[in-house]
This record gives C-alpha cells, sequence and structure tokens, in this order.
C-alpha cells in the first residue's frame, strides 16, 4: 500500500486552470487592470501593499458576495475524481495556497478537503500574510498534529512560490509548463488531470 497519508494542493494554476481566484474577483468588481499590475510584482514589499489595496477594493462586498464569483473559475481535469479517491483510500488532504483563505476554505467546503489555508483576512479587516515558505511551515505542523512523517506527504503544485511545499514531500508533483532546476526531484506533469496524479501518488512505493 502507499505510504501517502496527506495530500497537499496548491489552489491557482493546479486545482483552478486558467483564471485565477484573484483575478476573477478583480474581473468581477471592475479591478482587472489593477489586478493585471498586481501579478506582476515581485519584491514582498509591494506584494504587502497589493494585497492591502486589494483589500481596501474588496471591503464593500464582503467574504460572502465575492465567494459568489468564483463559481465562474474552472477547475482542473481529475479534481472531483481524484478527491473523491483520495478519501476513499483514507488520505487526509490539504489546499495550501497563498492567495485569499476565505476562498481557500470555500474551495475545500466544495471538494471535501480537510484543511485549508492562505492570506487571512481577519475580523477586524486587517491581512494575516501567508508566503510560500509559510507552507512548507504549515505542512510541517500539519504533519505533526497528524503523527506523520514527510514520507506519508505528497504534494502538488505549479510555480516557483512551490517549491518549500514540493522539496518537503516524499512525492512531489509539478503540473506548470516549465519544471524549475531546484524540482528536478519532483514529477513533472505538465497540465496533468488530477485523478492520474491521485492515482500515481497512491501507489505501492
Amino acid at each position: 500500500m502507499s505510504r501517502i497519508r496527506l495530500a497537499a494542493f496548491d489552489v491557482d494554476g493546479t486545482l483552478f486552470r486558467g483564471e485565477n481566484i484573484c483575478g476573477c474577483i478583480g474581473r468581477n468588481i471592475g479591478r482587472s487592470t489593477e489586478m493585471e499590475a498586481f501579478e506582476r510584482l515581485r519584491s514582498r514589499e509591494d506584494m504587502t501593499k497589493g494585497r492591502e489595496a486589494m483589500l481596501e477594493w474588496y471591503l464593500p462586498f464582503g467574504k460572502a458576495g465575492l465567494i459568489k464569483y468564483l463559481a465562474d473559475l474552472h477547475l482542473a481535469p481529475g479534481v472531483t475524481q481524484g478527491f473523491t479517491r483520495l478519501k476513499a483510500a483514507g488520505v487526509k488532504i490539504a489546499l495550501v495556497s497563498i492567495t485569499w483563505q476565505f476562498a481557500v476554505e470555500w474551495l475545500a467546503g466544495e471538494l471535501g478537503a480537510d484543511y485549508a489555508v492562505g492570506t487571512g483576512w481577519r475580523e477586524d479587516d486587517t491581512l494575516s500574510h501567508f508566503w510560500p515558505e509559510d507552507k512548507a511551515i504549515y505542512l510541517n505542523s500539519l504533519l505533526a498534529e497528524l503523527k506523520l512523517t514527510r514520507e506519508s506527504l505528497a504534494a502538488v503544485g505549479d510555480s516557483y512560490g512551490d517549491i518549500p511545499m514540493l522539496n518537503g514531500a516524499s512525492r512531489s508533483y509539478f503540473v506548470g509548463e516549465v519544471r524549475p532546476q531546484e524540482l528536478l526531484h519532483a514529477a513533472h506533469w505538465p497540465d496533468a488531470n488530477i485523478a492520474d496524479i491521485v492515482e500515481d501518488m497512491l501507489a505501492p512505493f
């Protein structure tokens, strides 16, 4: 039997293909131009300011008002089948993303995932930032909570921001077009069907 007991998935570009969560919300609230500019930001300082600006746009709508737009997004092929297979095998599922936690939690509810984490929008309308390196920290904490080891973890991602998470898993899958040099150990399945990845991660090893 497979040793995998926890499967971690990035969201944008991994479970959603094409438009991402922020792009979808931005388009629906008339902020597409600003969101395109935000996507080009690279420094931590600029990204922090960008998130703060986004929160200001979001405040009049509220989380519930923004979630209704997310039905526009397109799941990757095989997500529903793959998650059903994982749950049948007794594998816990974590959605781990730097995007908005309220959106990640919504998706977790839709798909039946066990855990969801992302950038938090607190009750006092401040931010709890979540960055790429936090993905590995979060998963290490979750492994400890579940009394599991790294050998029990599989992870799937699509971008440079997923490197810390993928490097911490015993089985790693990169679904982006160009695999980073830092992930040469990861299986490269560009634009893959998630159900196919799940079958591979559940294979004995």
